[in-house]
């Protein structure tokens, strides 16, 4: 399958798009500065993840320095323009397995929104069957042996594994493809443990099922397996609910310029992108449209809203000869305005920077946290498959199948949703 970014690498390298969302490092004035550039990965679901994709662009020829941010799905990747085109590292990125895209791509919400449905739906399935497998299960914990006869006990596990078929095969699917993913790129993250545990147990769960008087019938862990995943789905949809809210604000500010405007010209008025406006320009600003840049109001008079930036809720009122902000909203009139700052130079731009600078850093204790969880992740998942002797297959089976479950995933969550909070 080809990636995106090789079938949009024309669009990808025209300095026209890349610096949307991109902005110079050190001196504009510089042939070929370097540039630091915002992006949303994703695909994204540990702090492994994020160790994955900082390696795979730091091995980029061109490449200066690289920040990923497991919480919020953003990196900010800076890099040479001499050296290395943005098709280049975004290939990198989707070659380990991941999917990128601009920070100011329009589309992302709508994705988000999507994401977020699914994995309702995967969280709200696992619920529904772990009640059920828990109902089934919980006679054989409230009662004594012999009180429940060996047919009613086989018809109880019968149909936990047929309940908890669903949870397997459509709630846990995420985890089955991450995975896979893990398997095929030869890398190890936080839901390698989770899969192998959830696989284990459900086999061994299966075989008990399917063969009760053989050496792993003594016990079934559907119940454990469905409740696992419904607290570890709950967990994922609480943190993509935090991160949704943090990155619609985000977004929200990012997307308030227009993606077209109407400048005039020799000829007239003709609508071009926002791109190819220079300091000087006269554009045309109709009532309900945002403001391209920063500048002055040469004919008109209208209201425009300013609480982004100014945090005065009521509209002002804007005539002749009084300034406008970038992304600031026309409220009643139309208006000509003579551009003075566009792009990077504007005010707009400049907050939009700071956000983006906090939205991509990360504490140092949270950086910690995630390191030591992927270390545990590696030495967990090797010893617990190659530990134990051949005599102690049924005991390391169980084992495994359990608690593999208890994986360092946790601990990269909870470091990924306190970040989110806080």
């Amino acid at each position: 399958m080809s990636d995106s970014a090789t079938l949009l690498a024309p669009l990808l390298d025209d300095p026209q798009v890349w610096r949307q969302y991109s902005r110079p490092v050190g001196s504009v004035r510089e042939d070929h500065p370097d540039w630091e550039s915002q992006v949303v990965v994703q695909g994204m679901h540990c702090a492994a993840c994020a160790f994955t994709i900082e390696d795979a662009l730091r091995s980029v020829p061109g490449v200066r320095s690289v920040m990923v941010n497991a919480a919020t799905h953003r990196a900010k990747v800076t890099w040479s323009e001499s050296e290395v085109k943005p098709s280049v590292w975004m290939q990198a990125i989707e070659r380990a397995g991941y999917q990128v895209l601009p920070a100011q791509d329009h589309g992302l919400r709508e994705q988000r929104l999507q994401e977020t449905r699914r994995l309702l739906w995967r969280f709200l399935v696992a619920a529904f069957c772990m009640m059920q497998v828990m109902m089934y299960a919980s006679p054989a914990y409230v009662t004594e042996p012999g009180d429940i006869s060996a047919n009613t006990l086989q018809l109880l596990r019968w149909a936990s594994w047929v309940l908890t078929l669903p949870v397997v095969l459509f709630s846990c699917l995420p985890f089955w493809r991450n995975a896979w993913r893990d398997l095929a790129q030869r890398r190890l993250s936080m839901d390698t443990p989770v899969a192998l545990g959830m696989a284990l147990t459900f086999a061994v769960s299966s075989a008990g099922t399917f063969d009760p008087q053989g050496p792993l019938g003594q016990e079934v862990y559907f119940d454990s397996l469905t409740m696992f995943v419904f607290f570890l789905l709950g967990g994922r949809w609480l943190e993509w609910r935090l991160r949704d809210q943090t990155a619609g604000a985000l977004e929200a500010l990012m997307n308030r310029l227009p993606e077209s405007v109407e400048r005039q010209s020799e000829a007239g008025w003709e609508r071009v992108s926002l791109h190819r406006l220079r300091t000087g320009d006269v554009v045309r600003v109709r009532a309900g449209e945002s403001f391209p840049g920063d500048g002055l109001v040469i004919k008109g008079q209208t209201l425009v809203e300013e609480a982004m930036l100014t945090g005065e809720s009521r509209p002002c009122s804007r005539g002749p000869k009084d300034s406008v902000m970038a992304g600031s909203h026309n409220l009643s009139a139309a208006v000509e305005v003579q551009l003075e700052h566009v792009g990077s130079e504007t005010r707009y731009a400049q907050l939009v920077q700071l956000m983006e600078q906090a939205s991509g850093s990360k504490p140092r204790m949270a950086l910690w946290v995630d390191r030591m969880a992927f270390r545990l992740a590696e030495g967990t998942s090797s010893r617990r498959i190659l530990g134990g002797r051949p005599q102690q297959q049924r005991r390391l089976l169980s084992r495994v199948g359990l608690c593999g479950s208890r994986s360092p995933r946790g601990v990269g969550d909870s470091s990924s949703m306190c970040q989110s909070v806080g």
